[in-house]
């Protein structure tokens, strides 16, 4: 088994009635660095799940932005969010379920890195903050300062 039969492991979610049918994949770490900018609050409430679970239907219907973007990447079609969002639920969830099996994600240690990348954009954005008073204060172009950094 080589790296490409992971990369390639996909599964095709099918819609009976109109037999429209669509390939999705497991979740990347880009694609969960893309979550985790977008919707936040729903990433780290699927990380926090306990050991029962993630509730998929409740996850549709508090956040359907974050489970259509999961849906929209998992198939590689990033810009088709607002449309996934606009699929019957049924299908939805039928996609999402395949999407978290494909992503074998282990939710404590993905939970944990989702943890340190916000910690670091929290301190990126400190240091930027930072040197944006600093040089506020020294008189120095603060556009080109950020820039440089």
């Amino acid at each position: 088994m080589s790296l490409r039969d992971l990369v390639d492991r996909k599964t095709t979610i099918s819609d009976e009635k109109t037999g429209i049918e669509f390939e999705v994949r497991g979740l990347s770490l880009q694609d969960i660095v893309l979550l985790l900018e977008n919707h936040k609050d729903a990433l780290v409430r699927v990380f926090a799940a306990d050991d029962d679970g993630t509730d998929f239907q409740q996850l549709i219907q508090e956040f359907p932005g974050f489970i259509a973007a999961a849906i929209a990447y998992s198939a590689d079609e990033y810009e088709l969010e607002e449309t996934v969002v606009k699929m019957p639920v049924g299908l939805q969830l039928k996609a999402i379920q395949e999407v978290w099996e494909l992503s074998s994600l282990d939710v404590e240690t993905v939970g944990k890195l989702a943890e340190s990348l916000l910690a670091s954009v929290s301190k990126l954005n400190a240091a930027n903050l930072q040197h944006l008073k600093t040089d506020l204060m020294s008189g120095a172009n603060p556009s080109q300062a950020v820039q440089n950094s």
